[in-house]
């Protein structure tokens, strides 16, 4: 296996403008579409050398590689793409890509599968399929090639915790870990600080303080709910960032965990039968008997909340922090005060900490296929994304051509005031045209209000708990027992905080779910996290 050893080169490329239209906002619906279908796994170019000029591009000679990628709704795959062109010039590279909607990706991924003839890369949301299908041999095994990697292999030292996240059962990384994308998933409290400062409102820092802000708050708009919560991906999903907060933690299937884990005591606890998790739920239960909690928190959806939070119907809630742009964008045309901003985490329980669950996460990244003909020219590309350069060129376009850069070193852009205006144009940002996500680049998109929001919340991460990734053992425990805890849970909990059930049956439910089998799902908890440990160690 040869290596390659990539220079690094700043290539000033020759002015090229973008002649897309700009989309008018966010783009709706889901699309799918192909460019250059091609046999899966099937190049151009047989082999490419690594081209040793400083000028250069990555390869001196073209190279073509099969791609499946996703192809997001609000900025649709485009096979006339800037970053395709951009990409092209820098590397050489030109690619037959295949882009399937999200809705259906998962399908489109078994289908390719089961075929047997896979495309050099896959773009991969998520870690599901990597965890079927790299042990079965489909991927290779990314640190079987690390020393040809140069700057992955320094990235990887560098954030060897973080790329743990990626690891399978068997001890291997199939998956290249993207770092950056999931800033966009950051979430925290919000509220409406023009209403604060005309009732004369301090922004909580406590549960007493919380309490007497949601009363306030009632008494100057009686047919308001003070406190909105929305329904996505579950309406119970706010628990968990909240629980930190009450000094507990809950249920995190995106996780792939059912327990918390505490870095101090390298302990794993099943927060829902805590008793710091009964008094978040008696708060919030006590919230809902007095009006101070949208009664619909549990079944509302987006825009029902949207309307909610734009009608003053109530105040506070919790949700993506780029909200603050899009509530106050829009209300400030009617009503020039409106004021959508950051709250800093109260601290609410004895054990609490004035801290959000880390809401910045995401498990993405390419995979290489084993039968892949041009693994040491995939493997060179993918090297030179997790480059300075790459990740510099990948974010803002060739030097200068996109964006004006301020004396301070700040940038803008020139014709993009949107996130979603400027990938659905360029295809920058967009699914398998990263590795290393500048957030700086959407950042950008923003206005001062929700950036410093931002870099606020930041300060109010507590650490991430664990991905896991478990064998087919464990896999069965977390599908059978997991589940059944899971659903129990998630139904006992909505009857205690809408009252259908008494805070005295408590001690009787933590026997429900013990009884469900929760020590054999903390066991393949303490024996999946054991192997992450040892491969750190490792």
């Amino acid at each position: 296996m040869k290596k390659h050893l990539m220079k690094k080169h700043l290539h000033k490329g020759i002015a090229l403008l973008c002649s897309a239209a700009i989309a008018a906002g966010m783009l709706v619906g889901c699309s799918s579409g192909s460019s250059s279908a091609a046999a899966p796994g099937s190049s151009s170019s047989a082999s490419a050398s690594v081209s040793n000029s400083e000028s250069g591009p990555l390869f001196s000679e073209p190279v073509t590689f099969s791609m499946l990628i996703p192809s997001h709704a609000s900025w649709p795959f485009q096979d006339d793409w800037y970053v395709i062109d951009l990409v092209k010039e820098y590397t050489n590279v030109d690619f037959n890509i295949t882009s399937v909607d999200t809705e259906g990706f998962s399908e489109k991924l078994n289908l390719t599968m089961a075929s047997g003839e896979l495309p050099d890369l896959i773009y991969l949301v998520g870690n599901a399929a990597v965890q079927q299908y790299g042990p079965q041999g489909a991927f290779i095994n990314i640190l079987d090639y690390i020393d040809q990697m140069p700057n992955f292999k320094a990235w990887y030292e560098e954030n060897t915790q973080y790329a743990l996240n990626f690891m399978s059962a068997d001890g291997a990384l199939y998956q290249f870990p993207e770092q950056g994308v999931d800033e966009t998933n950051r979430r925290g409290w919000l509220y409406r600080a023009d209403v604060f400062e005309e009732l004369g409102l301090e922004a909580p820092t406590n549960k007493d303080e919380f309490y007497d802000v949601l009363v306030k708050l009632k008494e100057a708009y009686p047919n308001s709910y003070p406190l909105a919560f929305r329904s996505f991906a579950g309406a119970l999903t706010q628990l968990n960032m909240i629980a930190p907060s009450w000094g507990t933690t809950f249920i995190d299937t995106g996780d792939n965990r059912f327990l918390g884990y505490d870095y101090d005591s390298g302990e794993w606890s099943f927060g829902p039968t805590s008793p710091e998790f009964k008094e978040m739920l008696e708060f919030y239960n006590k919230l809902y008997e007095e009006g101070l909690l949208l009664p619909n928190f549990l079944t509302i959806d987006t825009k029902g909340w949207q309307d909610v939070i734009a009608n003053s119907d109530s105040f506070i809630t919790i949700d993506y922090l780029s909200r603050i742009d899009f509530f106050n964008s829009s209300m400030r045309e009617t009503d020039p005060d409106f004021t959508f901003a950051y709250m800093a985490p109260p601290a609410f329980g004895e054990k609490g900490v004035d801290k959000f669950a880390f809401s910045a996460k995401g498990v993405y990244g390419f995979v290489v296929s084993s039968q892949t003909k041009h693994l040491d020219e995939v493997l060179a590309y993918i090297d030179w994304m997790y480059s300075d350069e790459g990740r510099e060129l990948l974010t803002w376009g060739r030097p200068d051509e996109l964006y004006n850069e301020a004396a301070d070193g700040t940038r803008t852009w020139k014709n993009f005031t949107a996130a979603a205006d400027m990938k659905q144009n360029t295809g920058l940002e967009t699914f398998g045209f990263y590795q290393l996500y500048n957030f700086d680049g959407e950042l950008a998109t923003f206005t001062e209000e929700c950036r410093a929001a931002t870099e606020e919340a930041r300060n109010y991460d507590l650490a991430q708990q664990p991905i896991l990734a478990y064998n087919e053992e464990e896999q069965e425990v977390v599908n059978t027992i997991g589940l059944n805890i899971q659903t129990f849970v998630n139904e006992q909990i909505s009857k205690f905080m809408l009252g259908e059930r008494s805070f005295d049956t408590w001690d009787a439910y933590v026997d429900e779910v013990n009884s469900l089998g929760l020590d054999k799902l903390k066991a393949i908890h303490e024996s999946s996290y054991a192997r992450v440990l040892a491969a750190q160690q490792g």
